[in-house]
């Protein structure tokens, strides 16, 4: 591996970091191994493609110079790994036997919340999005769709109505 790209790669600050990861890019497999090596303190698992090396390289790059993932995506994804549902989902956060109801085009539709799930018609669905298109038969958030979203700006505070004027 060639000296500057240790340097680069191994102890990218924020003004470096974009020259480290197009060093990255430029990086054969040999220095990719190696690099793995330096980060991660042991050899990669076999047979993984240079291509991979690259991303995981300059994912774990970034993580080390601006954070790495918030602890609820992280705890989200060792529950999905474990074989268990994310909590990320707004159905998760509905209690089993909650009951949602939305009037659409002049008909009633009422959703039981169930472990894992919706519960409409005797159908079972995942997510509240899928029961959104099943009743519009149109792409929405499902979320939205049954009231349950409210737009929010970056630093959580409730977004400001639009400021386009209405035509006369």
């Amino acid at each position: 591996m060639s000296a500057g790209m240790t340097v680069i790669v191994s102890s990218a600050t924020a003004k470096e970091l974009p020259a480290a990861l197009a060093a990255l890019d430029s990086a054969d497999r040999i220095d990719l191994l190696d690099l793995w090596g330096n980060h991660f303190g042991s050899p990669p698992p076999k047979n993984l493609s240079a291509p991979f090396l690259r991303r995981a390289l300059a994912f774990e790059l970034q993580c080390r110079e601006c954070g790495g993932p918030k602890a609820r995506t992280i705890e989200d994804l060792s529950r999905i790994a474990a074989g268990s549902m994310s909590h990320a989902s707004v159905g998760t956060r509905l209690p089993p036997g909650a009951k949602l109801v939305r009037e659409w085009q002049g008909r009633t539709w009422t959703v039981e919340v169930i472990d894992g799930g919706f519960l409409m018609g005797g159908e079972r669905y995942a997510s509240l999005s899928a029961l959104a298109r099943k009743i519009t038969g149109a792409r929405w958030s499902g979320p939205r769709f049954f009231g349950l979203a409210e737009e929010v700006q970056a630093d959580n505070v409730p977004a400001q109505t639009s400021r386009r004027r209405k035509a006369a």
